[in-house]
């Protein structure tokens, strides 16, 4: 199953809303910035990252988390409730706002491990906003 499949709304006829990204009432989301943010969170890496880069790093992601999560509450929204794409972003949704909730425990590793869940998080919504 494609990411169109899972997130898209099941339209039928007549042309697609106009969202609030058109309109000017949020900014646009840049996506390739967010992408990259998520490549540097999702890097394989011969040792764990230095805490300053964790720290970066996961600032980044919650901040353009929470800018995606405004839109797919919006887009979701939009999709006609109880139909697999309101299934779809209501999960994700749902993943997003459990993920920025969590805060981790002290500690090197857990943190870095938190910014992996976040970039994971991430590169799912922002898959599902980029159709």
């Amino acid at each position: 199953m494609s990411t169109a499949d899972n997130c898209s709304p099941s339209r039928t006829t007549g042309p697609p809303p106009i969202t609030p990204m058109m309109t000017g009432d949020i900014e646009p989301l840049d996506l390739v910035t967010i992408r990259a943010t998520i490549r540097r969170a999702l890097a394989v890496r011969p040792r764990p990252p230095r805490a300053a880069e964790v720290r970066e790093i996961t600032a980044a992601l919650r901040e353009h988390l929470r800018r995606m999560l405004h839109v797919a509450r919006q887009r979701a929204e939009l999709t006609e409730r109880g139909t697999g794409a309101w299934i779809q972003w209501t999960a994700v949704i749902g993943r997003v706002e459990d993920d920025l909730a969590r805060v981790p425990a002290p500690g090197r590793t857990t943190a870095a491990m938190h910014m992996d869940d976040l970039g994971r998080t991430a590169r799912r919504l922002v898959d599902c906003l980029d159709e």
